[in-house]
């Protein structure tokens, strides 16, 4: 198993995420309610599946699943965070 630092998969988030931008616009420029958020991450996660069915081993399915966790962070940047209540956390 590849050893990643946060910081690593941070910057790659960052880096999905300016592609999505440049591709789409930004969150503020075409925004979504938080139910086609969620469709928009649903079609990504399915394309996801459909990388590991057909791709060679994790990488393509890893490689969808960038784009679903940014299209989350999107999501969030538009709507903003909310946090968990357990104080347990």
């Amino acid at each position: 198993m590849p050893n990643v630092s946060q910081a690593d998969i941070y910057a790659a988030i960052t880096r999905e995420r300016a592609y999505q931008d440049d591709k789409w616009g930004t969150p503020f420029e075409h925004p979504h309610d938080v139910p086609g958020w969620l469709l928009i991450m649903r079609g990504e996660l399915e394309e996801a599946e459909q990388g590991w069915l057909k791709g060679n081993g994790d990488k393509d399915a890893l490689r969808e699943l960038l784009q679903v966790i940014a299209v989350g962070v999107a999501c969030l940047e538009q709507h903003g965070v909310v946090e968990r209540e357990d104080a347990h956390a």
